[in-house]
């Protein structure tokens, strides 16, 4: 008898509620000036989930927007990053709920999911590219990302890559740090071979359109 492989029925990092902190940092574009230190990398949750612990990820924020630096490594050098497919590429993608409620099982209007792609833009499509990505069973589809509105740089390595990004204001309906210092978010690695790597929660697990499964990110001074 084949042994089947069930999906869970529930997510083994459900117990935890997990807040974390992103530091503020005047500097955050271009790369080279970046102030995204050591403080700003996020812990490795992959382990909670028995995921493979392939990405390290670090954000910082102020009050044009957030920073965000992601390395991949042991995901290879070949990469499969298509523009007009964005919810299927190779690439670091991010879900951002500027007012988040915490109670809702659907996406909303200040719900933004980004897929930021190492390759695939450019005149020979050998550039990193940033673009908005669908999130499923949506109760309301936010904005259409204003062109300019996200910068972006990416390396591929020979096992991996990195990318750097700035997230302005103008791509984050709802952006208002002051009054509310907190965002709902959640990232994954997703990859040709190893498929959808989430920050914290099973591959099956409904994180691409459940806000209740995302972690707490705390705007900090």
């Amino acid at each position: 008898m084949t042994r089947q492989t069930m999906s869970p029925l529930v997510n083994p990092a459900a117990p935890f509620r997990f807040r974390l902190v992103c530091h503020r940092r005047a500097k955050l574009w271009p790369p080279a000036v970046t102030q995204l230190d050591d403080a700003c990398r996020l812990p490795a949750l992959a382990p909670l989930a028995n995921v493979p612990d392939v990405l390290d990820l670090s954000l910082g924020w102020n009050e044009a927007g957030i920073g965000v630096r992601g390395v991949a490594r042991g995901v290879g050098g070949s990469r499969w990053c298509q523009p007009t497919k964005p919810e299927d590429s190779d690439g670091l993608h991010l879900w951002i709920a500027t007012r988040p409620t915490g109670d809702s099982h659907r996406a909303g209007r200040f719900c933004r999911r980004l897929a930021l792609l190492p390759t695939g833009g450019g005149r020979n499509a050998d550039q990193a590219v940033a673009v908005a990505a669908q999130i499923p069973r949506t109760s309301e589809v936010p904005a259409e990302l204003p062109a300019g509105t996200v910068s972006i740089e990416g390396k591929i390595a020979a096992d991996g890559w990195r990318i750097d990004a700035f997230i302005s204001a103008g791509a984050l309906p709802g952006w208002d740090p002051v009054e509310i210092p907190r965002l709902g978010f959640f990232a994954a690695l997703v990859d040709r071979r190893l498929g959808r790597v989430p920050l914290c929660g099973p591959p099956e697990y409904p994180w691409d359109g459940d806000p209740t499964t995302w972690v707490e990110l705390e705007l900090a001074s």
